[in-house]
């Protein structure tokens, strides 16, 4: 898994206003909270986007990550 800053970013507000924070690299709700400068570093790197964390869609489109089943995109295993 790649390396991330470790910064905090607001993920909500709690119901008194104060926000809440996570560490760049965590996870809330299902998915990878990023920092702006992590985020824009991974959408450069992973053009075609991701789910919940950057590399679990393939070129393709294909979902690939997560845990359990080994999900794989046929064409990326045909070399295409």
């Amino acid at each position: 898994m790649a390396q991330h800053c470790g910064t905090k970013v607001e993920v909500g507000t709690r119901h008194d206003g104060t926000p809440i924070e996570r560490d760049c690299g965590s996870y809330w709700d299902s998915e990878m909270v990023l920092c702006d400068t992590c985020q824009a570093k991974y959408e450069h790197k992973y053009p075609q986007g991701w789910r919940y964390y950057p590399g679990d869609v393939c070129k393709h489109g294909v979902y690939v990550g997560g845990c359990g089943a080994d999900i794989m995109c046929g064409e990326c295993e045909s070399g295409r």
